[in-house]
This record gives C-alpha cells, structure tokens and sequence, in this order.
C-alpha cells in the first residue's frame, strides 16, 4: 500500500522510514506519458496524465527497495552515474508544487545538479 505526502508531516514520515533514502541506489526508472490525444486538427496534452516512478535501493535500511509514484509531472531529470545518494530532500515550493531531490535541498537552481522531481503528488512504498 502506497504512503501519500500531502503535508509537512508526511514528508517528515518518508524521510524517517526511508532513512532519507541515505547509501540508496536507483534501480529502475518508468516514465509512462497517458496524456497525449488526437483533438480536432492537433495533439492535446495533459500534464495531469504523466507518472514516473523511481525504484531506489536503500542500503541502510537492509537493501530495502523504494518505490516512489510521481503524478501530475511539470519537470524531472534521473541522473545515474553509480553514485549513492547520501541524502534526499522533499519540499513542497511557493506554487505548491511537490519537489523530491536526490540531495540536500539549497536552492531551485541547484537541483540541476542532482536528480529531481517536481509534480503536483508524491507517493512511496517498501518494496517486499
């Protein structure tokens, strides 16, 4: 069953059970775009139809696999050059937009340098 981040406490909650996904590894990545339809004379697109979930082995917590589901998708970028992610940051910014980082969180401008989502909803789950 999938945990939902909607509030401050939620996001406290993931990054306690996740151990704020510190020595995590992504191991699978899934983008599914559902929001592309022919309308009369043009392609219709909508944000509101795009997921992506992210798999991340967390080898603090016991080689636990997380799975993350992002809905509502405005901007992503998965970098993956084998490095751990040491920490992670979830922030919900002044639009009210969701952003998960595979980093500390500093600014806007800085997460380019890491992996980063930003969607209107977040949700996780342990893989067993």
């Amino acid at each position: 069953m999938y945990n939902t981040i909607k509030t401050e406490k939620d996001i406290e909650f993931f990054l306690e059970k996740t151990n704020s996904l510190h020595d995590g590894y992504i191991v699978g990545v899934q983008y599914v775009n559902n929001g592309i339809s022919i309308g009369r004379n043009c392609y219709e697109f909508n944000n509101e139809k795009r997921k992506l979930i992210v798999r991340i082995l967390v080898t603090s917590i016991w080689d636990a696999v997380i799975e993350i589901e992002f809905e509502n998708l405005l901007k992503w970028q998965i970098k993956d050059e084998q490095w751990e992610i040491t920490d992670t940051a979830v922030i919900f910014n002044e639009q009210g937009w969701l952003v998960w980082v595979s980093d500390v969180f500093i600014n806007m401008d800085e997460i380019k340098n890491s992996s980063y989502v930003i969607a209107k909803s977040m949700k996780w789950k342990i893989l067993e």
